[in-house]
């Protein structure tokens, strides 16, 4: 049987022997999820009752959210080289 890195936890890399490099969270999107319902919530309320603006907000606010969900987590840039002068 392998032995872990571990100190018998029987996970590899948990434990003594694991790395001090934490982990990236994964990437959430409960708030775009939740942003989707209410612009979707607010749209059919403004086009079931005659209200334009609560209409023309819930579109608004839907397509934002999309967009929210579609967007990857920013990664950090390099820096570009100067060239020399």
């Amino acid at each position: 049987m392998p032995r872990s890195d571990d100190a018998g936890t029987g996970r590899p890399g948990v434990g003594a022997g694991a790395s001090a490099v934490p982990r990236p969270r994964p990437y959430r999107r409960a708030g775009a999820w939740l942003a989707v319902a209410l612009g979707l919530w607010a749209a059919v309320a403004g086009a079931t009752l005659p209200n334009g603006l609560v209409l023309a907000a819930g579109l608004v606010v839907a397509a934002l959210a999309v967009n929210r969900l579609g967007a990857e987590p920013r990664t950090p840039r390099r820096a570009k080289p100067m060239a020399p002068p």
